[in-house]
C-alpha cells in the first residue's frame, strides 16, 4: 500500500488534505460525526485512486 500511495502522490495528497481539513472541522464542531463518516469513503477512495484518473478528466 505504501508504494501505491507514494507512486500516486497527487490523489494521495488530495485525500490527506481532505482528511486533515475534515478532522479539524470535526474538532471545531463545524462538521458533525455523520457528515465526517459520509466523507470517509471519498477520502479513502482518493488514497487508492491512480493519478491517471485526474489526467483523463483534465484532458476532456
Amino acid at each position: 500500500m505504501k508504494t501505491r500511495v507514494v507512486k500516486n502522490w497527487k490523489t494521495s495528497l488530495l485525500g490527506i488534505i481532505l482528511l486533515v481539513v475534515s478532522v479539524i472541522l470535526l474538532f471545531l464542531k463545524i462538521l458533525t460525526g455523520g457528515e465526517f463518516i459520509a466523507l470517509l469513503p471519498t477520502i479513502l477512495g482518493l488514497l487508492y485512486l491512480p493519478d491517471e484518473i485526474l489526467k483523463s478528466k483534465l484532458k476532456s
